[in-house]
């Protein structure tokens, strides 16, 4: 008979060893939304650093994609302060589990499970056959830089959330049953109104059996043997990846077996929960003439043709136009509002139907990049738990 850690291998999966914040860390000002958020909003990230002060925060670990190119001093101590919260006790091991989360949203309250997935078992080519799969197209050239963090880090914090195709939800509702009397090892409210998140750590062998076997169903009905579909935090999982495969040549067999870079943590998510929102990535064209841009391409950007249709059009009239850039925008309001300027064009979608996403990378293999967001900005995965990856 396997034991539990071999059939949750057999799927994949991993219980990963868990880092978080000591008891006196005021957890609403360590818990920081992910990096790619507000890219576009400068504003955001200062209210951030505003709220957060000198107290210890995630903020200090990680870099917002809004101020790549503007703040290197920040982005260069990443990895001192790192090792500086291990060694000052900001952070403190609390063991091997998984952490149970209800996140309340805009939408609802989605239930998630952070666990750690297999590198091996991901594959993020197009057309792919693996376990795990990207949904999107990984833009190579995003890939460097992002490696070149992770292989200066001792830590990952998750922002990476992965979709499971559970309609009869047998893994969150065996978690809510099997939690539903338990006090939670967390619970506050995030920052910049953000909704609130509760978390309950999981370190039983009968737990982590269920998560086993349940995934193991799961997996033996899949279409195409495709258990898992990366939801959000694509380029930061295939980045991971890369650092995997190649620091692996460097090890032996036995020390490939286990290490901790072979793995990534993430938060596992039914695709049938109701809180769980998707949400079409919108457009933003800066340096443009809004009308030029739709003479040229053919199209109305108050109802713009699909997305797999137009973002090639749009490659291949950036490549022709150097002056321009684009941006990619969560929330509808928010890219109307960022377009209003005269040299700005907005393109934005309506809705993205969730249903269609496993069934259509199993058969045609993954869609344009940046096509759909797993809920609104304010409902963005936080970072919070950490883990070692050396």
């Amino acid at each position: 008979m396997r034991t539990t850690r071999e059939k949750l291998a057999s799927v994949g999966a991993a219980v990963p060893r868990l880092w978080f914040p000591q008891q006196q860390v005021n957890l609403q000002k360590f818990a920081v939304v992910a990096c790619d958020q507000y890219s576009a909003q400068k504003e955001y990230w200062d209210a951030v650093q505003n709220f957060v002060g000198s107290a210890p925060s995630a903020l200090q670990l990680m870099m917002p994609e809004a101020w790549l190119g503007k703040n290197q001093t920040h982005a260069q101590a990443v990895p001192g302060r790192m090792e500086q919260y291990l060694t000052d006790g900001t952070l403190r091991e609390i063991g091997e589990g998984m952490m149970f989360l209800h996140r309340t949203t805009t939408t609802g309250i989605r239930r998630g499970l952070v666990l750690s997935l297999d590198l091996e078992q991901y594959d993020f080519t197009p057309g792919s056959s693996s376990l795990i799969r990207a949904t999107e197209r990984t833009i190579l050239e995003r890939l460097p830089a992002r490696v070149a963090i992770r292989a200066e880090a001792t830590l990952e914090m998750p922002h990476i959330m992965v979709l499971l195709d559970d309609r009869k939800n047998r893994l969150m509702g065996g978690l809510d049953r099997m939690t539903a009397n338990r006090e939670p090892f967390y619970d506050f409210p995030l920052m910049m109104n953000s909704g609130r998140l509760k978390g309950w750590l999981l370190k039983e062998e009968s737990i982590f059996d269920m998560v086993a076997d349940v995934l193991l169903s799961l997996k033996e009905e899949v279409f195409d043997g495709m258990l898992y579909a990366m939801g959000d935090g694509n380029h930061s999982f295939a980045a991971a990846k890369a650092h995997w495969d190649t620091l692996k040549t460097s090890l032996t067999a036995d020390e490939r077996e286990w290490h901790p870079a072979r793995f990534g943590l993430v938060e596992l998510v039914n695709l049938y929960d109701s809180a769980l929102a998707f949400e079409p990535i919108h457009r933003l064209l800066m340096g443009v003439d809004p009308k030029a841009v739709q003479h040229d391409l053919d199209f109305d950007a108050e109802n713009p043709p699909e997305l797999q249709k137009l973002q090639p059009m749009l490659d291949e009239w950036l490549s022709q136009h150097p002056e321009a850039q684009l941006e990619y925008i969560h929330g509808e309001a928010d890219c109307r509002r960022l377009g209003q300027a005269s040299d700005r064009l907005a393109i934005a979608w309506k809705k993205f139907d969730k249903e269609k996403l496993f069934p259509d990378v199993a058969r045609h293999g993954v869609l344009c990049r940046k096509s759909f967001s797993v809920g609104s900005a304010p409902d963005k995965r936080f970072y919070l738990e950490c883990r070692k990856i050396r």
